[in-house]
């Protein structure tokens, strides 16, 4: 497909070559996503694992759709279901919106997490302080 016809396909589209550089991509794809040259920078970090088997596929190979979040123009996460295709050595990659209640418990799951760490970070530089000032008290006395 030459690079005048992609630009006119209605739908986020992208060309890709397998370590995820961008080689081409529809005109509506920039009200949906950031500019970027690759299609990692988009893929929120807990989906990469989900995106490797679309991005390692061999030159011809039968479709593979996954719902991925990907990072939006406005730079929040969105559900996208994406499906990508090879042919000769190029992704063609085609991402359309979804909403999705299951999205918003993964998204809950992972903020749920996230916090949950950053609880315990706290519990332990709490823990350091506390240890530091009795260290500090004991050599006043």
């Amino acid at each position: 497909m030459n690079t005048s016809q992609t630009k006119w396909i209605p739908v986020p589209y992208f060309q890709i070559n397998q370590e995820g550089t961008i080689l081409n991509s529809s005109n509506i794809t920039h009200t949906y996503f950031p500019p970027t040259s690759n299609i990692w920078n988009i893929i929120h970090k807990e989906d990469r694992s989900k995106a490797i088997p679309m991005l390692s596929q061999g030159a011809n190979s039968d479709p593979i759709t996954k719902n991925l979040i990907l990072q939006t123009s406005n730079k929040l996460f969105g559900n996208f279901k994406c499906t990508i295709q090879w042919k000769d050595g190029i992704g063609h990659l085609v991402c359309t919106e979804t909403k999705s209640i299951e999205v918003l418990a993964v998204t809950s799951s992972s903020v749920q997490k996230s916090l949950v760490k950053t609880q315990k970070r706290l519990e332990e530089s709490e823990k350091h302080l506390d240890h530091a000032t009795k260290m500090l008290s004991i050599r006043k006395h």
